[in-house]
């Protein structure tokens, strides 16, 4: 399993943005784009999709940004996950394209991918944004 670049990035501005917009403060684009060594433009198309989903919620103009418009305490990375990786799987079947469509298709409880697919949806669901927050290197 490789977690995408999306999905790292996103999970890192979410976990900066609810860490810096404490009391109503906005943080911009720029700001997570300096601190985390990331491309703006690419941080501006994870935000879009989080903005759109209620993730969070942004501002436009001089005194624009964003913060976060759910808590930490109840955000699980299974939710954020969902919503930057276009792949429905966590884990993916690890067979040729064509074989693939056919697994997703008649996958049956025996095959390994799928189990593991699921254990990592349930781990994913198991941590919130506020137990990724405490990991000291992300922010």
């Amino acid at each position: 399993m490789r977690v995408s670049t999306k999905v790292r990035y996103g999970l890192r501005a979410v976990a900066y943005i609810a860490e810096n917009s404490k009391d109503g403060k906005l943080v911009r684009i720029k700001e997570i784009s300096e601190v985390q060594d990331t491309s703006s433009q690419y941080l501006e198309q994870i935000l879009f999709k989080l903005k759109n989903e209620g993730i969070v919620e942004g501002k436009r103009g001089p005194y624009g940004g964003y913060k976060l418009a759910k808590s930490p305490e109840t955000l699980t990375l299974y939710e954020l996950y969902k919503i930057l990786d276009e792949e429905g799987r966590v884990i993916d079947c690890n067979e040729g394209d064509e074989k693939k469509s056919l697994c997703e298709d008649n996958c049956n409880n025996n095959c390994v991918w799928d189990k593991m697919d699921k254990a990592m949806k349930k781990i994913l669901q198991d941590i919130t944004l506020q137990d990724f927050m405490q990991n000291e290197d992300i922010l």
